[in-house]
C-alpha cells in the first residue's frame, strides 16, 4: 500500500476543504484554533495557504489568464476520503499544552491515518491494521520499559470514580469503598500518576458519523490511558450492557496485556481485517 505521507499546515488544510466543498470541516478546524474570524482575515490566511501549497507542489495553475488552480490528485483523494468517512479510530494525548490526536478514517475498505499536532501540523497517508500497534505506542509514548511485569486491577462503581477523579478527592475516602489494602495502594499509585499528569487523562476511541447525529459522532469504544511513573494504566468499562450501570475498571497493564487489549480494540473497528503486531 502506498505510504506517501502529505503534511499539511492547518491553514492549508482550511483552504483544501473549502476549495472542495467540505466548508463546514474547514470552519471548524480553523475556529476551534482562532476563534471567530472577519472575512478580511480568512483571505489574508486562504491566500497564504495558496502560494504555500504552490511552493510543495500540492497545487499548480493549469491557466495563466484565468488563474484555474488544481489540486494534486493525491490531495483530492485523501481529502475526499476524510470528509466522507463514517467510522474513525481515535487516540488523543495531551503533553505539555500541546493536544496530539490520531484518526484513523475507515472507508470504502481503505484506511486513512491523520495526525495532528495541536491542530497545527496535519500529516495525512493511507493505512492498514498492521501499522496501528506501532502508531498507538507512538501516541501515547509507550514502549517495553514502560510496563511492568505483573498487572494489577480494582474494580469501581461509577460514584466511586468520580470522586476517585474529583479536584478534591483524599484517600480518607475510601475507608467506605471497603477495599483490601493492596486495592488501596493502587487506588494510591494510580492518584498520585493522575495528579501528576495534571489530572488529566489520555484516550482510545471508537466513533461512527450516523444520519441522525446531528451533535458530532457516537462513542462505541473507549478506553482511558495514563502513562505513570512505574505503571502503565488502563480505565474500561468491563459491563458489556451499554444499558447497564458501568462497572469501572483500573488496571496496570503489562506488555503483553496492553498488546491483546489493542488488538482487541483494533478488531472491534474493522472484524473483518486480520490484525498483526506492528
Amino acid at each position: 500500500m502506498d505510504k506517501q505521507t502529505v503534511i499539511l499546515t492547518l491553514e492549508e488544510l482550511g483552504f483544501a476543504l473549502t476549495a472542495l466543498g467540505a466548508e463546514d470541516m474547514a470552519s471548524g478546524l480553523l475556529q476551534s484554533y482562532y476563534g471567530e474570524l472577519t472575512e478580511d482575515r480568512w483571505e489574508l490566511l486562504f491566500h497564504a495557504a495558496t502560494h504555500s501549497m504552490i511552493s510543495k507542489g500540492l497545487m499548480e495553475q493549469r491557466d495563466d489568464e484565468q488563474q484555474q488552480l488544481e489540486f494534486d490528485a493525491f490531495i483530492v483523494e485523501i481529502l475526499a476520503h476524510l470528509v466522507q468517512s463514517r467510522q474513525m479510530l481515535r487516540g488523543f494525548k495531551e503533553q505539555q499544552d500541546k493536544q496530539n490526536t490520531l484518526t484513523i478514517h475507515h472507508g470504502n475498505e481503505r484506511f486513512l491515518y491523520h495526525f495532528s499536532s495541536h491542530n497545527e501540523l496535519h500529516f495525512f497517508r493511507w493505512s492498514s491494521p498492521e501499522d496501528w500497534h506501532h502508531d498507538i505506542d507512538q501516541l501515547f509514548g509507550l514502549s517495553a520499559p514502560n510496563f511492568n511485569a505483573h498487572s494489577r486491577y480494582v474494580d469501581l462503581t461509577e460514584e466511586q470514580w468520580n470522586e476517585l477523579t474529583s479536584s478534591n478527592f483524599t484517600m480518607q475516602q475510601m475507608t467506605t469503598w471497603k477495599l483490601h489494602e493492596s486495592a488501596q495502594q493502587m487506588i494510591q499509585d494510580w492518584r498520585e500518576d493522575f495528579d501528576r499528569n495534571q489530572c488529566s487523562l489520555d484516550n482510545l476511541s471508537q466513533m461512527v458519523y450516523t444520519d441522525t447525529d446531528e451533535n458530532g459522532p457516537s462513542v462505541t469504544n473507549l478506553l482511558f490511558v495514563l502513562k505513570g511513573k512505574n505503571d502503565v494504566w488502563i480505565v474500561r468499562n468491563t459491563e458489556l450492557d451499554m444499558q447497564a450501570t458501568p462497572c469501572l475498571r483500573i488496571e496496570s497493564v503489562t506488555e503483553a496485556d496492553w498488546i491483546e487489549r489493542i488488538t482487541y480494540f483494533i478488531q472491534a473497528f474493522v472484524p473483518d481485517e486480520a490484525v498483526f503486531r506492528g
